[in-house]
């Protein structure tokens, strides 16, 4: 493993675990045994360090997005099902239930207007915004197919669906249970469903 893949490995650890405000570039350093030169020669700041970890984290859940919710010849309520399947394994498996990345980073800016916030908040928007736009496109095939209601504004449907999971991954790693997750992903499934 490079020193730069140390530094990105052991980054992702304490920002997840500890929180990016607790945890310093020293702290980081200390665990992976990368010198401080070597860590300012593969990144200018702790802040740039965060950037490339967010945008990581990002690339697995895109492609958990991509392999689940994308079109296809699948019916939306399957591909839906896939998703919150892979949200489990996902905390589960690969983030040990420390929730998610982005909510968890959201979570901890500061209320403040500093440049260092709005950094975050532009990216951690941009990348909700990304799964919104995966969820709109099943919720509008599912609408279609007659498998899911249609009395509420697809888009709004999307957005509640992102809060219901971020309030559910919290929960799931408040209490590391998984199947807090799994209920209130299958809850919102159930409430998706058209009535009959």
């Amino acid at each position: 493993m490079s020193n730069r893949e140390k530094i990105l490995s052991t980054a992702t650890e304490l920002f997840f675990r500890n929180g990016y405000q607790q945890t310093s570039v020293d702290d980081i350093l200390a665990l992976c045994g990368v010198a401080k030169s070597n860590f300012y020669y593969h990144f200018k700041t702790k802040e740039d360090l965060a950037c490339v970890v967010l945008d990581q984290k990002f690339e697995d859940y895109e492609a958990l997005m991509r392999t689940s919710l994308s079109g296809g010849t699948v019916e939306a309520g399957k591909r839906l099902e896939r998703f919150f399947e892979g949200l489990c394994d996902m905390q589960t498996e690969m983030y040990r239930y420390s929730g998610c990345p982005f909510g968890n980073f959201a979570a901890a800016l500061a209320d403040d207007d500093c440049e260092q916030s709005e950094r975050f908040r532009i990216r951690l928007s941009y990348f909700f915004r990304r799964i919104e736009g995966y969820l709109h496109a099943c919720l509008l095939q599912g609408i279609s197919e007659g498998a899911f209601r249609d009395d509420l504004a697809p888009l709004d449907l999307a957005q509640h669906l992102i809060a219901s999971i971020q309030g559910s991954l919290m929960l799931a790693k408040t209490f590391r249970d998984c199947d807090i997750l799994k209920t209130g992903l299958t809850t919102v499934r159930k409430l998706l469903e058209k009535p009959a």
